[in-house]
């Protein structure tokens, strides 16, 4: 992921508050002020290492109350882990997550809770059951059909309506999902767009968007931003 960069005048005065830090094992700006000024007054005025400090929090590389720097959350494997997960699956949710990491409830809301804090990933909630995990960037407004395509019916049902079209009769059948189960998925899909219908006769035939799913993974690899940027 993409960590936003510090000024030459940011990074060293990161580099006393890291010495600040080993020091008093907890962030406080109040005290770590004076302890910048002191270690610094030979080289930056007051006023700088103050806005400099006010930056490097704003840009959550040191957190109040905190004994960790930005750097130091990803020493621990657990959430290194978390984040790879959720870089390679943006909008999983909690249960997802720990089931395919084996993580207790407790250990993983600790630890995803540290990675929001400094920024390394944001929590978007869609109702009020519903809210999945994101890289802290940019997903071009699609956040909610990557959340959808998380969960593991709608991604088996997309699969199959990739390859071809069929009626809600023979999606039923193929999949053997209750028949009100696929009507529900294929209306929130509709209403997104991740699906086409087509009226034959009597009969109703979806299939998949491949173009929007194409799409999609390229978001998710970053190969989008390549080719507008390109």
């Amino acid at each position: 992921m993409k960590i936003e960069q510090l000024s030459e005048i940011e990074a060293n005065i990161y580099q006393v508050l890291k010495e600040y830090l080993r020091e008093f094992n907890e962030f406080n700006l109040k005290l770590a002020l004076p302890y910048c000024f002191e270690k610094l007054n030979y080289k930056y005025s007051d006023t700088v290492i103050t806005v400099s400090i006010k930056s490097l929090i704003q840009k959550r590389y040191i957190i109040q109350g905190s004994s960790l720097s930005k750097e130091d959350i990803l020493h621990n494997q657990n959430r290194k882990k978390i984040l790879d997960f959720i870089q390679k699956n943006p909008g999983s949710y909690n249960r997802l997550i720990r089931r395919e990491l084996s993580l207790g409830s407790n250990e993983f809301n600790w630890h995803v809770g540290m990675l929001e804090k400094f920024g390394f990933v944001k929590k978007i909630r869609f109702d009020q059951r519903s809210f999945g995990y994101f890289e802290k960037r940019t997903y071009m407004d699609h956040e909610y059909d990557l959340y959808l395509l998380q969960n593991e019916k709608i991604d088996k049902l997309l699969k199959i309506l990739e390859k071809d079209q069929y009626t809600v009769s023979q999606i039923t059948k193929i999949l053997e999902f209750h028949y009100n189960t696929v009507q529900k998925y294929l209306q929130i899909l509709e209403k997104r767009n991740l699906i086409f219908l087509k009226i034959v006769g009597k009969h109703i035939y979806y299939s998949a968007n491949t173009d929007l799913l194409i799409k999609l993974k390229k978001i998710i690899n970053g190969q989008l931003f390549i080719e507008f940027a390109g």
